[in-house]
């Protein structure tokens, strides 16, 4: 009988390692199953990655052209507000001041001028009179002298 029972032993042992064994196998092969899918969910996951980052920049870019050209528009909205309100308060200025009596700016010119044209006859007919008088008393003296 105990060759029996040492048989049942041997065969119990034998069917444990047998199990073991495959348990240990069933857990490689799960290891192995984890890093292929993973491998494999890994470069997929990249893949989708690199699709929505580029569909991402499209559409921020879109964003971007479209907030630029906006910008563009409002800004020569506000600029042509701006220059029609500039010219009428340069307008109104004008009309007040001239209702004031105060001389535009090319009438200030004009006037400038005539005062310079004035300026340079004055002292051409002083220069003539010094002139003049210069020769006349450079005559006077030398008849002098010759009537002593």
């Amino acid at each position: 009988m105990s060759t029996k029972k040492e048989k049942e032993t041997k065969d119990i042992q034998h069917e444990l390692t047998d199990r073991a064994r495959e348990v240990w196998l069933a857990g490689l092969g799960a290891l192995a199953s984890v890093e292929e899918e993973g491998s494999k969910l890994y470069n997929t996951l990249v893949k989708k990655g690199e699709d929505f980052e580029s569909k991402g920049k499209e559409k921020v870019d879109s964003v971007l052209d479209s907030v630029s050209d906006n910008y563009k528009k409002v800004e020569k909205q506000f600029t042509d507000v701006f220059s029609k309100a500039e010219d009428g308060f340069d307008e109104s200025v004008a009309k007040v001041v001239k209702g004031l009596g105060v001389p535009t700016q090319d009438e200030v010119t004009n006037l400038t001028k005539k005062v310079e044209k004035l300026t340079r006859k004055v002292e051409e007919l002083s220069d003539k009179l010094e002139k003049q008088g210069s020769d006349s008393g450079t005559k006077k003296s030398s008849s002098s002298s010759a009537k002593k």
